[in-house]
């Protein structure tokens, strides 16, 4: 079972701290951007360290504790860790990998049904309600308990469609107003008052 090379898979790139799951996306260009250590700002909320400067950063999605992946598709996550070993583990998709410091670790695997398909199956379980987790299964300190993430499998559109949002959300957040065409809500013709 070869890991899947990145071209092939949805690439994501996470990286776990004390205690928490950071999820970084490379944007619409495919390409991760630079981060650096040096510019690893907690207050900021820059916890991978991400250099908005570098041209390949600037699409790039960074979240925390959310992961969001497509459904029937290669997914290929490249796990490190900022600190102390932790375990990067989808119970539901049986994914379990040790994050180690200093590796960067590949995991890969295909999710065969949306959350909402998998959570439809636990109706009238002890499971009915809860969400899709990313759980830390190891030990990893007094805040072990409270290292939890979501985890979202969508449709192809629907991913795309979140994608989408989280670029405008991006292009909202730098003030940047040079990103391409605004479309009204019809979705079919330009919008000049924007």
């Amino acid at each position: 079972n070869d890991v899947p090379d990145s071209r092939d898979a949805v690439n994501i790139r996470v990286i776990a701290q004390q205690f928490a799951w950071n999820i970084h996306y490379p944007g619409a260009d495919g390409i991760f951007g630079r981060t650096d250590i040096n510019l690893v700002d907690e207050a900021e909320q820059n916890f991978i360290g991400i250099d908005r400067s570098d041209e390949f950063a600037k699409d790039d999605i960074i979240l925390q504790n959310q992961m969001h992946i497509p459904v029937n598709k290669k997914i290929r996550i490249d796990l490190s860790s900022k600190d102390v070993i932790h375990n990067f583990k989808l119970p539901e998709l049986r994914v379990s990998q040790d994050a180690i410091p200093g590796m960067v670790i590949p995991v890969h695997f295909t999710a065969t049904s949306t959350s909402e398909e998998f959570l439809k199956t636990t109706i009238g379980t002890k499971r009915e309600g809860k969400s899709l987790e990313i759980a830390c299964a190891q030990l990893c300190g007094l805040g072990h308990y409270r290292m939890k993430g979501y985890l979202t499998i969508h449709e192809k559109d629907d991913y795309i469609s979140w994608l989408n949002e989280q670029a405008e959300y991006l292009e909202e957040e730098s003030g940047d107003d040079d990103w391409g065409d605004d479309y009204d809500e019809d979705g079919d013709e330009y919008d000049d008052d924007w």
